[in-house]
C-alpha cells in the first residue's frame, strides 16, 4: 500500500512539473507582439471611393496608419493633411509628409489638401506617367 501512494505522488508530481513548464512556454510564447496589417486596418477607406480609386485610397491610408497608427480608423475622404498628421503619437510636421508623398507619388500638395483629393492628384499622376499603347 506504501508503494501505490509513493506512485501516486510520483505520478502527481511529475504532472505538475509539467504543467509548470508547458505553462512558461505558452506565456512566453504569447508574449511574441504580432505585426499589424495596415493595409487590412485601413481597408474600410474603400468603401468611401469610387471603384477605381479603391486600391489607391487603401495603399496611402495603410501609409498614413504606420504613421498614426490605429487613429488611422478616423480617416474620412474629407480629412485634411494637417488634421491626419496631427493624431500621430510622435508628431511629425505636415511639411515632412507632403514631402514623402511628392517623393513617393511625384504629387504637389498642401497642409489642406483632403485625403480624396490626395488620391485624386495620385491617381492623375499615375494615368500621367504610365505609357499608352
Amino acid at each position: 500500500m506504501n508503494q501505490d501512494v509513493s506512485g501516486q505522488l510520483f505520478i502527481f508530481l511529475a504532472a505538475v512539473i509539467l504543467l509548470i513548464a508547458l505553462g512558461r512556454i505558452v506565456v512566453v510564447w504569447r508574449r511574441v507582439p504580432k505585426a499589424v496589417d495596415w493595409e487590412l486596418v485601413a481597408a474600410f477607406i474603400r468603401l468611401d471611393f469610387p471603384a477605381e480609386q479603391r486600391d489607391i485610397a487603401q495603399k496611402i491610408a495603410a501609409g498614413l496608419a504606420e504613421i498614426v497608427g490605429t487613429k488611422i480608423k478616423r480617416l474620412k475622404p474629407e480629412n485634411q493633411l494637417e488634421q491626419i498628421v496631427g493624431w500621430a503619437e510622435n508628431p511629425i510636421q505636415v511639411s515632412d509628409l507632403i514631402k514623402v508623398l511628392h517623393a513617393a507619388y511625384g504629387i504637389q500638395c498642401d497642409a489642406d489638401t483632403t485625403f480624396r483629393a490626395l488620391v485624386e492628384k495620385v491617381m492623375e499622376s499615375r494615368a500621367q506617367n504610365t505609357p499608352q499603347p
